[in-house]
């Protein structure tokens, strides 16, 4: 142990005595780049090697930039054309209103794309730039500021953060929210202030029409004729729902002083016999006019003729339906009640006489029974039918050729059921010699006189009763309507066509022929659109789905209506009755129709049948005098 610790002893002085000399050792050749500090050979030392940041990595400027000396600091230069660093445009300028301004930065408002940067404004981005007159916040015309941000004719803009656009009220234009501006009323007028008279003027505001001096408008209280007023408010003067050819109600006036007729009655139904006519207004009234040797008028006297209507006053308003023969009338009261007045030569009355009666008596069944029930009645020359409730069929007056169809040909005084007809009728039509019926399930009998083939079953042989007519077509077609003529039937079927058949001498079936039919032949261009058709004696009218009226046949007179005497073979639309028509009539030389409520007839005049209070035949639709 003890020769150890003298070999460590010695060991320690040798280290003690001994030092490094490190002047032989190689140092390295220039600069260190990235060190922080600047060196020979560098132009500058940010003490990094990432470029982008001005100095590169082997310590030089990079393109754009400007390094200091001193602090080490690199910065971009702006102005140079490069975008370096934060920039984010450089313009080659350093002059600021010109989208780039001093420190290279995207002024307010601007845009600025591409090296060397070019710059524009953004328009509607409610920054108004030194190059904008204005700039709203949008790109809507006719605001004040248009789409490229210039001033519209007739505002001023102010303020920029956005511009505030106004219209220059004086300058007589008229812009933005003004109504007019000095003298230019933008066509506004007096006139089409509602005002019928007067000048207009504009406020200093522009934004109000002075009216003060204009004058005389609808709603004043005065009527204006001379301005195309009927009434006003409250005044009507000479007006009244019988002036304008309604049966009666409250007229009214419109908001533009015109005559609301919503509160008229109306006529529901007209209907015309051999010399007299008659409506049924909508208070369930009767009215009548016309011939009335056989007192067929129902006023308890048997004068000649009425030029004008009279009401059936022994009815009142109870009246639900009506028809007429050639010299008789026979009406359906609301109680279901039948009556008839007028010729009773053959029993045509129903109340098991002969004698003629001026006033309306009760319809029997037999000699102390009322015939009952009763929902529509129809008659011709000489006979009635009725139809109830139930569906049957009842007739009775004169019965020759079989017309009342139960089975004879004796005439009946009093009501008598047709046979096989006790039910199951929708609609029953009279001719002069012969009856049809429509059936519930659309099926049509007829029966009565058949020389012409008006029964419709393909012979001229007399029917006692009841035989459906034979289709020259399969299937069958369904019928909706019929009306029977003098001497021949008209029916419509469910697709809207008409068809006809019988007595053709005057082109009454509308075929294009004078060809008597004893089957139903479709009448000419009237094969759909058809709603309801209605016969006189010798010619025939329909109604089509846009409610209006067309007639054909004889037109001796002028009761087609189509301002001619020409007998017409195919249908020709009746003048001035071309829509809302909702109901017509034919008679013996004279029809009528309703239009809109309202009554026309025209034709043969001699004894006032179209109650115009003239005796002048007409060859137009002329308005019916209302009391």
């Amino acid at each position: 142990m003890h020769k150890n610790l003298i070999a460590l002893g010695i060991l320690t002085a040798l280290l003690v005595g001994c030092s490094f000399d490190s002047s032989g050792l190689k140092k390295p050749a220039g600069p260190v780049c990235g060190n922080g500090e600047l060196e020979e050979g560098e132009a500058c030392d940010d003490s990094g090697e990432a470029p982008g940041d001005g100095c590169s990595a082997t310590c030089t400027v990079e393109p754009g930039w400007n390094c200091d000396e001193m602090t080490l600091l690199c910065t971009p230069v702006c102005g140079d054309g490069r975008i370096v660093g934060s920039e984010t445009c450089d313009d080659t300028g350093v002059a600021p209103g010109d989208g780039c301004d001093q420190k290279c930065g995207v002024e307010n408002g601007w845009h600025c794309e591409d090296e060397p940067s070019t710059c524009w404004t953004i328009c509607g981005d409610g920054v108004r730039t030194d190059d904008e007159p204005c700039d709203d916040g949008n790109l809507i015309p006719a605001d004040g500021c248009d789409i490229d941000c210039t001033v519209e004719t007739g505002f001023s803009c102010q303020g920029s953060e956005p511009s505030l656009c106004t219209a220059e009220c004086g300058d007589n234009l008229v812009v933005g929210d003004e109504v007019c501006d000095g003298v230019n009323y933008n066509g506004e007028s007096c006139q089409t202030q509602g005002f019928y008279e007067g000048m207009i003027s504009c406020m200093s505001d522009c934004v109000h029409l002075d009216l003060a001096n204009c004058g005389r408008f609808c709603g004043d209280g005065v009527v204006d004729g001379d301005y195309g007023e009927a009434c006003d408010g409250t005044e009507l003067g000479e007006l009244s729902c019988e002036k304008l050819g309604y049966p009666g109600g409250v007229l009214a006036c419109s908001g533009a002083c015109q005559a609301d007729v919503t509160g008229c009655d109306r006529w529901l139904q007209v209907a015309l016999g051999y010399e007299h006519s008659c409506a049924l207004r909508s208070d369930h009234t009767l009215w009548c006019w016309g011939a009335n040797g056989d007192g067929q008028l129902g006023q308890g006297t048997t004068s000649t003729q009425q030029l004008t209507m009279v009401e059936v006053t022994a009815l009142g308003n109870t009246v639900a339906a009506f028809t007429l023969g050639e010299y008789h009338t026979c009406a359906v009261k609301t109680d279901g009640s039948a009556w008839c007045w007028g010729r009773n030569w053959s029993g045509q009355l129903g109340n098991n006489t002969i004698t003629s009666s001026s006033t309306p008596v009760q319809v029997k069944i037999d000699a102390d029974r009322t015939l009952d029930n009763v929902t529509a009645v129809t008659a011709n020359e000489a006979h009635s039918c009725a139809l109830t409730t139930a569906g049957a069929v009842y007739c009775w007056g004169a019965n020759w050729q079989g017309r009342l169809g139960d089975g004879t040909t004796t005439d009946r005084r009093v009501a008598t059921q047709a046979t096989g007809m006790a039910a199951g009728v929708a609609k029953v039509s009279a001719g002069k010699g012969h009856t049809c019926v429509l059936k519930a399930n659309g099926q049509v009998w007829c029966w009565g006189r058949n020389w012409s083939g008006q029964v419709g079953d393909g012979t001229t042989t007399e029917r006692t009763s009841g035989v459906q007519i034979t289709w020259p077509v399969q299937p069958t077609p369904v019928i909706t309507d019929l009306a029977c003529g003098e001497e021949f039937t008209c029916v419509v079927t469910a697709d809207g066509g008409a068809w006809c058949f019988g007595e053709n001498g005057y082109g009454q079936l509308g075929d294009d022929t004078i060809t008597d039919h004893g089957t139903p032949a479709p009448v000419t261009g009237m094969e759909s659109g058809v709603s309801d058709v209605e016969a006189g004696a010798q010619h025939t009218c329909l109604i089509k789905d846009d409610h209006s009226l067309w007639c054909w046949g004889n037109n001796y007179y002028g009761r087609l209506g189509d301002g001619t005497a020409t007998e017409r073979h195919l249908p020709v639309a009746v003048l001035n009755m071309d829509a809302e028509v909702t109901g017509a009539g034919g008679g013996r030389r004279s029809t009528c129709g309703l239009k809109a409520g309202l009554l026309y007839c025209w034709g043969y005049n001699f004894y006032g049948q179209l109650g115009d209070g003239t005796s002048t035949d007409r060859y137009l639709p002329t308005p019916v005098a209302v009391p």
